[in-house]
């Protein structure tokens, strides 16, 4: 027998109704037919079972962590699957095909492979050429930020010529064909 008469049963039914239940004191204590609510507090400290239940909750988020990391994985092998099996057939139907279907086939394979890069982490080729743009027009913006400053500097050209030019400058650049919008 525990304190105040409690069988240690009867405690350990109340640490596990705590810990799994999630049940509140009064909701224990009524269960268990414990006359006072402040009984399972005590034993509450007195078992540490605070600290149980961080340990619990925590053994818990990490299974939930690898099951989760298991299932993405898992559909990761699945897609790439999909993806060369729709390579594969593509290419099939290419070597079958007239040169009129061979579009489609053509657009499976590359459906295939741009899925497969995707899945893998790998840049598309879309994705790829957009980076390149970027960095191109962010180079060229530096360049001709730096060569007006320069001409500013000097006195070449004042302040409303330099603004003129590179609204100028901007409107170009957005009017290309990548449309990749600068900010002026």
């Amino acid at each position: 027998m525990g304190a105040k008469g409690y069988s240690d049963e009867i405690r350990l039914k109340a640490k596990a109704m705590s810990l799994i239940g999630n049940l509140t004191d009064v909701q224990i204590a009524e269960q268990l037919g414990i006359a006072r609510v402040n009984t399972i507090g005590v034993w509450r400290k007195q078992d540490g079972w605070e600290r149980e239940s961080k340990i619990i909750a925590q053994v818990a988020e990490e299974k939930v962590a690898r099951a989760v990391g298991e299932s993405i994985a898992e559909m990761n092998t699945r897609h790439l699957k999909e993806c060369q099996l729709l390579q594969t057939k593509g290419v099939q139907a290419l070597r079958q095909l007239a040169p009129s279907k061979a579009t489609e086939a053509a657009a499976m394979v590359e459906s295939g492979l741009r899925t497969e890069r995707l899945v893998r982490g790998e840049p598309t080729e879309i994705l790829a050429t957009q980076a390149m743009m970027k960095a191109n027009v962010q180079i060229l913006e530096g360049v001709v930020a730096q060569v007006l400053k320069a001409q500013l500097d000097s006195g070449e050209i004042d302040a409303g010529i330099a603004r003129s030019f590179a609204d100028k400058f901007a409107n170009l650049i957005n009017k290309t064909d990548f449309c990749y919008k600068i900010k002026s």
